[in-house]
């Protein structure tokens, strides 16, 4: 059956031959669950994770609150005048001066929990799209969903047993399981990142082969 539930993959992973005891059980193998669906989303901008947050902007306001389930951003979009924002690290921001000089907003920077924009912002009601990466919601209920596409929702379950292999010390499964898993990771992210190939499709060899024919040819 294909995994589709929080259960689903905390089963899963007992299945290893994992007993309920006090280095591994249900509790533990769930928090490893929500551990590595955390970790997927940091490592691969998966459209499952992906989302849009729209600021309407004040005059003369120059931070703004991140959007609670913020991880990281993407890009910041200013339709008003059709331009994309430039990221700052936070050393060159501080030495621009956002308190006094209001303009449209160019470059922006990330603080704690806040967006900080220079130019201040002059025109009220212009809005900036932030495209971004979000904080997958916790999993408690069994019925839970992860948002992971379920496609791979393998992924879950290996970093779990990875993760419990490693509680009982026996680091040689763990290693074999991490493997599979870096690899499936790696294609997972190959899967969703590169969805824009849009180019004529060659079969393998095909085009080699006309080359050396090419190389071939007398003049």
């Amino acid at each position: 059956m294909p995994l589709e539930s929080f259960a689903d993959c905390v089963n899963e992973a007992l299945n290893f031959g994992f007993n309920d005891g006090p280095q591994v059980n249900r509790g533990r193998v769930g928090n490893w669950i929500n551990e590595g669906q955390r970790q997927v989303a940091r490592q691969v901008e998966a459209p499952e994770f992906q989302e849009a947050h729209t600021y309407t902007m004040e005059a003369g306001i120059w931070e703004y609150p991140l959007p609670t389930d913020f991880l990281r951003v993407q890009d910041i979009w200013y339709p008003e005048i059709e331009s994309r924002l430039r990221p700052l690290d936070l050393q060159q921001f501080n030495m621009t001066n956002p308190q006094v000089i209001q303009g449209s907003p160019a470059v922006y920077t990330l603080y704690k929990d806040l967006l900080l924009l220079f130019p201040a912002p002059q025109a009220a009601g212009e809005e900036l799209i932030m495209h971004y990466i979000k904080q997958p919601p916790v999993l408690a209920a069994e019925g839970d969903t992860p948002l992971l596409n379920q496609a791979y929702l393998h992924l879950l379950v290996d970093y779990a047993v990875v993760r419990a292999f490693e509680a009982e010390d026996d680091y040689e499964a763990a290693q074999a399981i991490q493997g599979r898993y870096q690899r499936d990771l790696a294609a997972y992210a190959t899967d969703v990142q590169e969805r824009m190939a849009d180019r004529p499709r060659v079969i393998d060899g095909t085009w080699i082969s006309s080359r050396a024919n090419y190389g071939t040819r007398a003049y």
